[in-house]
C-alpha cells in the first residue's frame, strides 16, 4: 500500500507539474502582442472600399464576415454561427451568434448594441450602390440584381439580401453557388452599422474614431492609429466568434511616405517583428535565420496601355506596340521568383470548383507579328497623325523587369523609328500615377479581389473603380454581363471570350506572375495569409 501510495503521489506531483506548464504555454501566448510589418498606411479601413493589402489585413483583424476561412481554405462560421441552403444552391439562410456586438468606437463610451441581420443588408446594399464607388464589389454579383444594382440600373433596396429578423439573414442569388459562404469572408461583405456611418459624414474608416468593427480586435484607444507610423489592436472584449482570439495585441508597423522601409530580415532576426512581407531575393536569408515561408502565387504583372490616352485609344496602335518585340528576348528577364504568363487570368483561379484554365483553355496573349509596322501605320493614319509620338514606360525598379522593358524599347525604337523612355518607380508612386491615368503605357500588376475570373476581369469593366487600362468598352462589358448569367463550361466560355478581347485588343498583354512572400520568425505560428481575399488573419497567431 505504501508503495501504491508514492507511485500515486509521484503520479499526482508529475500531473501537478504538467498542467502549469500547458495551461502556462497557453496563458503566456494569450498575453502576447503580435508585431507585424503592415508596410504602408491603410488607405482606409472602410471595408465596402478598400481593396490595398494593408487595409484589408487591419479590416480582417477589426470587422468579421458572416464566414471566417480556415487554414484549409474552407467556410467555417464567423459572425454567422450558422447556414443552410436550398436544394440548388440558390438561397443562404445565415444565422447570427446571440451576443455579437460592435466594438465601442476608438476613445469613445457610445454602444450601437448588437450586430444585426439589418446590418449586413446595408452594407451589402451599400457596396453595391454606384455612388459608393467601391472596387471590390464584383465579388458580390452572384448575388440577385446585384450587377444591375451597380450599373445604376435598379435602386440597392431591390438586392436580394433581406433581415427576416434581428439574426437571420437571408441572400438570394441568380445562380447556383455552393462556394457563396467562402465569399462572405472577403472585406466587402463585412457588415455596416447605418447609424454610426451616417454620423460619420463621409469619415467612415478613415480615422479611428471614425470605425466601428464586430471583428476579434479594436483599436487600442484614440491614440491606437497614429498615420505613417503605427496601427496599434488589442483583443475586443465584445467578440463572439468561435474562440477568444489568441494574441492579447497586434501592433502593425507602418512606413511613412517619406521613410525608408526598414530590413525585414534584421527585423525579424531582432524580433523586432514577428512576421512580415518579403521580396524572392530575401527568401535565402529569411530561411538562414530560422523563419517560416509562406507563398502563394496571387499577381499577374503585364504590359498595361492608358486607352483613354491620345495615342493608345487607337487599338491598331496598341497591338503594333505588343506585336514588335520577341517575347522570349523580353522573358529571360524574369523577375527572381516569377513565372511566365501566359494569361491575364492566374493559374490557381477557379470556377465553381473547377481549374477556370482547363476549362477555359489558352493560352490567349496576343502573337507577335511581322505586320507591327502596318498596324502602327494604320492607327496612325486613323488619329491624324503624320508619325509616331515618343512616349514613357513606366516600370517597377526591378533590375529584371528594367532589362524587359529595355528590351522591348529597343524593338520599338528600331521598327518604329522613334526613340522611346523608361521611368523606373517605386511601387506606390506606380500604383498611384496609374490609377491616376497619368501613363501611356505601364508594367503594372493586376490582383484578384477574390477567387473565380470575375475577380479580375471586372476590374477592366467600364467605370470600375480602379480600371488600369481606364477601359470603356462596351462589347467586352457585354461578355462579363454574359458569363455572370451562365454556369458550368458555357460560363467558362464566356469568359473566357473576354479574357481573349483584353489580350486582342492589346488592353492588358501578360508578362509574368508574381508569388507574395511572408516570413515568419523563428517560434511564431497561427499566422493565416489568404491569397485571393487579401490579407492575414492573426485570430490564433502565436509564438514559443
Amino acid at each position: 500500500m505504501t508503495i501504491k501510495r508514492a507511485a500515486a503521489f509521484f503520479l499526482a506531483l508529475a500531473v501537478l507539474f504538467l498542467l502549469p506548464a500547458c495551461g502556462g504555454h497557453r496563458a503566456k501566448n494569450a498575453d502576447q502582442t503580435i508585431h507585424y510589418s503592415l508596410g504602408t498606411e491603410p488607405a482606409t479601413l472602410d471595408p465596402q472600399i478598400a481593396s490595398d493589402v494593408s487595409s484589408l489585413t487591419a479590416i480582417r483583424a477589426l470587422y468579421e464576415g458572416l464566414a471566417r476561412v480556415d487554414a484549409k481554405g474552407n467556410a467555417v462560421p464567423g459572425a454567422a454561427e450558422s447556414w443552410e441552403h436550398n436544394a440548388d444552391s440558390t438561397e443562404f439562410t445565415f444565422h447570427l451568434r446571440a451576443g455579437a456586438k460592435w466594438a465601442k468606437p476608438a476613445g469613445t463610451k457610445a454602444d450601437y448594441g448588437a450586430v444585426t441581420a439589418q446590418d449586413f443588408v446595408f452594407a451589402f446594399r451599400r457596396a453595391l450602390d454606384p455612388k459608393t464607388g467601391s472596387s471590390t464589389c464584383a465579388q458580390m454579383y452572384s448575388i440577385r440584381n446585384a450587377r444591375k444594382i451597380r450599373a445604376g440600373q435598379l435602386p440597392a433596396d431591390r438586392l436580394g439580401v433581406s433581415a427576416k429578423d434581428s439574426r437571420t439573414l437571408v441572400v438570394d442569388l441568380d445562380d447556383s453557388s455552393p462556394d457563396f459562404p467562402k465569399q462572405t469572408a472577403a472585406a466587402v461583405f463585412m457588415p455596416c452599422n447605418e447609424k454610426f456611418f451616417r454620423q460619420t459624414a463621409g469619415r467612415y474608416g478613415l480615422e479611428s474614431k471614425y470605425l466601428l468593427g464586430n471583428g476579434p480586435f479594436r483599436i487600442d484607444g484614440a491614440y491606437g492609429w497614429t498615420h505613417g507610423q503605427s496601427l496599434n489592436l488589442v483583443r475586443s472584449d465584445t467578440y463572439a466568434g468561435n474562440s477568444k482570439p489568441l494574441p492579447a495585441a497586434l501592433d502593425f508597423s507602418i512606413v511613412g511616405e517619406t521613410e525608408t522601409p526598414s530590413d525585414p530580415i534584421s527585423a525579424l532576426k531582432n524580433q523586432s517583428v514577428d512576421a512580415t512581407p518579403i521580396s524572392p531575393s530575401q527568401i535565402d536569408s529569411a530561411k538562414a535565420i530560422g523563419c517560416t515561408l509562406s507563398s502563394f502565387e496571387d499577381t499577374t504583372w503585364g504590359l498595361c496601355f492608358n486607352t483613354q490616352s491620345r495615342i493608345f485609344k487607337n487599338v491598331n496602335i496598341r497591338r503594333a506596340f505588343v506585336q514588335a518585340f520577341r517575347r522570349s528576348a523580353v522573358l529571360v528577364h524574369l523577375p527572381k521568383g516569377s513565372s511566365a504568363a501566359e494569361n491575364i487570368l492566374l493559374p490557381g483561379t477557379t470556377l465553381a470548383g473547377q481549374n477556370y484554365r482547363s476549362l477555359a483553355g489558352g493560352p490567349f496573349y496576343l502573337k507577335q507579328s511581322a505586320g507591327a509596322g502596318e498596324s502602327l501605320a494604320a492607327g496612325l493614319r486613323e488619329l491624324g497623325l503624320e508619325k509616331m509620338e515618343s512616349v514613357t514606360v513606366l516600370c517597377p525598379g526591378d533590375a529584371n523587369v528594367r532589362l524587359m522593358v529595355t528590351e522591348m524599347i529597343a524593338s520599338w525604337n528600331r521598327q518604329f523609328n522613334n526613340y522611346f523612355n523608361m521611368e523606373p518607380m517605386d511601387s506606390g508612386d506606380l500604383q498611384k500615377s496609374v490609377q491616376a491615368g497619368s501613363y501611356d503605357i505601364a508594367v503594372f500588376s493586376v490582383k484578384p479581389s477574390g477567387d473565380g475570373p470575375l475577380a479580375v476581369l471586372s476590374q477592366f469593366t467600364s467605370g470600375a473603380g480602379g480600371n488600369p487600362a481606364r477601359l470603356k468598352d462596351p462589347a467586352y462589358d457585354a461578355l462579363v454581363a454574359s458569363a455572370q448569367t451562365k454556369s458550368g463550361r458555357e460560363a467558362a466560355a464566356a469568359y473566357a471570350a473576354a479574357e481573349k478581347r483584353l489580350n486582342e485588343q492589346a488592353v492588358f498583354y501578360p508578362l509574368y506572375y508574381e508569388k507574395s512572400y511572408y516570413a515568419l520568425a523563428k517560434g511564431v505560428s497561427g499566422i493565416l495569409f489568404l491569397p485571393y481575399q487579401g490579407g492575414a488573419d492573426f485570430i490564433n497567431a502565436g509564438k514559443e
